[in-house]
């Protein structure tokens, strides 16, 4: 099996992917929608799902309301097929970094390049005179098996914009990791979410994750059902899972610089864990569950600061 990191044509990286309608003339106002993939460079889903959308955009060339630009997030990273260069972009992504870079009183390191790139395009996005409103769709995949599911910060505008998705949502992340682009989008008034749609070299998710932009499009009325397949790519994410059940993060493992941290073998994405259940070692000391729950983005991967969350339902 070709995993997604060998489908992807590390020399055609650019940080915009692509927009549509290219030709700005052919472009009616309306909605826009921001999809990043990438963030994380060891994670090539998102980026080739993107690529797939304006392929087909531009070879059939449906009528669109308002705009959709797909850029990546740590092209840098991504081309070295790592997670981050020297620190994770998805974890400075703040408004009072973004007014550092902007004054060039922020260090020159390479993900604040990344980020100082990745606002400039939002606020050209912004400005721009046909955009009447924002969404956005950040892709992400996971070192551990996962259904898909979305993560979204707590605005009620955010959770009714992820249940147009037919996936479990996870919300309040925020809480315990601040600095991810989503959480800076929404920040700064925008609506949307992060999806993730699996494990990072599974080819199915990249199928998720072209489903979940092509049904946003029909959701947010800027795509007229009939252009796509789109009962193919909304059944393709509602089989995906066996629930729709929302969950609320209550507990992160933190990993400090130096640290060692090996998560016990066998966990899953959403694995149901017992209070005082052996999840992990760190230093070498057990590390065990404080409560009942579901354990949520396990850590399989060398880079991360994050050993692992719990979530609860709600």
């Amino acid at each position: 099996m070709t995993t997604n990191t060998e489908k992807l044509d590390r020399q055609r990286l650019t940080r915009v992917i692509g927009q549509y309608p290219v030709d700005p003339s052919n472009q009616t106002a309306g909605p826009y929608l921001l999809v990043s993939g990438g963030v994380h460079g060891n994670e090539p889903s998102g980026v080739l799902a993107i690529q797939r959308i304006f392929e087909k955009l531009k070879n059939e060339a449906p009528e669109l309301t308002g705009k959709i630009i797909g850029v990546t997030g740590n092209v840098t990273a991504m081309k070295k097929g790592v997670r981050l260069v020297e620190k994770d972009l998805n974890r400075i992504c703040t408004s009072e970094f973004e007014r550092q870079l902007k004054s060039g009183k922020a260090d020159g390191f390479q993900e604040a390049l990344e980020f100082h790139e990745l606002t400039r395009i939002v606020e050209r996005l912004e400005n721009e005179e046909m955009n009447t409103e924002m969404f956005f769709m950040d892709l992400h995949t996971t070192s551990s098996e996962t259904i898909p599911y979305i993560s979204v910060n707590q605005l009620e505008s955010s959770f009714s914009f992820a249940k147009r998705m037919p996936l479990p949502v996870v919300k309040g992340i925020e809480k315990f990791i601040p600095g991810h682009f989503d959480h800076f989008l929404t920040l700064k008034g925008h609506t949307g979410f992060t999806m993730e749609a699996g494990q990072h070299e599974d080819p199915k998710s990249v199928d998720y994750h072209e489903a979940a932009i092509w049904v946003i499009l029909v959701r947010t009325g800027m795509l007229e059902e009939k252009a796509i397949d789109y009962e193919y790519y909304y059944k393709l994410l509602s089989d995906s899972s066996a629930t729709e059940e929302n969950f609320e993060v209550t507990y992160r493992q933190e990993i400090q610089e130096g640290e060692v941290f090996k998560m016990d073998p066998g966990f899953s994405n959403f694995s149901k864990i017992t209070q005082g259940q052996r999840l992990a070692t760190l230093n070498g000391e057990v590390v065990s569950s404080n409560a009942d729950g579901r354990i949520f983005l396990p850590l399989y991967q060398s880079q991360g600061s994050d050993g692992f969350f719990i979530v609860q339902p709600v």
